[in-house]
């Protein structure tokens, strides 16, 4: 736990921190509170797939424009600006309820913004945190963003349907309007940071691109193939986010109550690795671990497909997986910013993560498609094959089989 302490105590990513958690918890709930809403309102599916669509369709156009953004100008005040527009977007949900002129259009609009913005915070965490914390540190941080995300996604919901039943779902997203004023309110309270790199210079700007950032993504070996590995790994996920409901209806004879114990399973597996692993020095051959650990959640989703109707053994399942996730993320994005160099981190975290998100509405589709067609329990197979088989593949990769940090270098 001391290395958690100690880069707690660093003030600027303490305060960065803590907004960015309240900020996750937020996002959580307005999820919740529009699906809820929706499915209220109509009491039809296809109404709910189209805010789906709503929620990640603007993500590519958003991706281009938040790179762009975050290499061109500060990037502390990038992601102020980001919060308050997405803060005054969700605040005019509920400000729309009490003037009785909520109308469902403005939900998904709401909800297209939401997307439209949201690479900005997820390219520009980790553009932001190594000019946050010590080189020795940035492992560390990492588990703290992936905390933060795993917090959000096990107390998010539950908070946001105690706050819907008791104010309903327009109201409720009231908090989340504020988290974003929260988080906002931290970056400026941050300062300007010492070791962030200054906005692009006019001849970076006029060189500067996508381009550039693709060049460097498809060229360096340890950034292209963890790329193409965790895009089949969200594309299997995809496919196990359809199949975990009708697992647990169909299969275990469950209700909704089962399905979410079962994705918070999931969610504590991935909270316990993540605070073993950030409190580990980041040494090692961390490449050849992704690949290792990868190949150990296609397992574990095997493991899944194959436990039948016995619950406790799903639960299992369901929990080794969470824990092979964080562990991928935390190694992967430590190398990653190793590689990039620091005025390019926004345009090419952007690009991968784009390209890495990707994969879910992928596999949702796919899953879609196949579990009619051939049943759950094949489709987590194949969920299990996608996931494990690239980690194994990725062995035979050599720049990322002995990656590691002290050793890592730009071709």
């Amino acid at each position: 736990m001391s290395r958690y302490l100690d880069i707690l105590r660093l003030r600027p990513f303490r305060l960065f921190w803590l907004g960015f958690t309240f900020s996750i918890h937020g996002d959580q709930l307005t999820k919740v509170a529009f699906v809820w809403f929706v499915y209220e309102q109509t009491q039809s599916a296809e109404a709910v797939g189209l805010l789906m669509v709503c929620f990640t369709g603007p993500i590519i156009l958003g991706g281009f424009l938040a790179g762009w953004a975050l290499d061109r100008f500060d990037r502390r005040a990038i992601l102020i600006l980001d919060n308050l527009l997405r803060a005054a977007a969700i605040g005019a949900i509920p400000v729309l309820h009490l003037m009785d002129a909520l109308a469902l259009w403005h939900i998904y609009a709401a909800a297209a913004i939401y997307g439209l913005l949201l690479m900005i915070p997820l390219a520009g965490t980790p553009a932001l945190i190594p000019a946050l914390v010590p080189a020795d540190r940035i492992a560390t941080a990492n588990a703290l963003e992936m905390l933060g995300y795993t917090l959000g996604g096990v107390a998010g919901p539950a908070l946001g349907g105690a706050i819907i039943a008791a104010v309903g779902a327009p109201a409720a997203v009231a908090l989340d309007a504020a988290s974003y004023l929260f988080f906002a309110w931290c970056l400026w309270r941050m300062g300007k940071i010492a070791g962030a790199p200054p906005p692009a210079s006019p001849a970076a700007r006029r060189t500067g691109g996508f381009g550039a950032a693709a060049q460097l993504l498809f060229g360096h070996p340890v950034l292209g193939a963890t790329t193409l590995m965790y895009l089949a790994w969200n594309i299997g996920g995809g496919i196990i986010a359809v199949a975990l409901p009708i697992l647990a209806a169909e299969t275990l004879k469950g209700g909704p109550e089962l399905y979410g114990v079962l994705v918070a399973i999931e969610a504590a597996g991935q909270m316990a690795s993540t605070l073993i692993v950030g409190a580990l020095a980041a040494g090692g051959w961390l490449g050849r671990r992704i690949c290792l650990i990868q190949a150990t959640s296609g397992l574990a989703l095997l493991a899944l497909a194959l436990s039948g109707q016995h619950v406790a053994l799903v639960g299992l399942a369901q929990f080794a997986y969470g824990v092979c996730a964080a562990p991928m993320t935390i190694w992967a994005q430590t190398l990653r910013m190793a590689i990039v160099p620091a005025e390019m981190r926004g345009r090419a975290f952007a690009l991968m993560r784009m390209l890495m998100q990707s994969g879910r509405p992928i596999g949702g589709a796919l899953g879609g498609l196949l579990l009619s067609a051939i049943g759950p329990a094949a489709a987590m197979l194949l969920a299990a094959a996608l996931a494990g088989v690239p980690g194994v593949a990725g062995l035979s990769v050599p720049a990322l089989r002995k990656a590691e940090i002290r050793k890592i270098g730009r071709g």
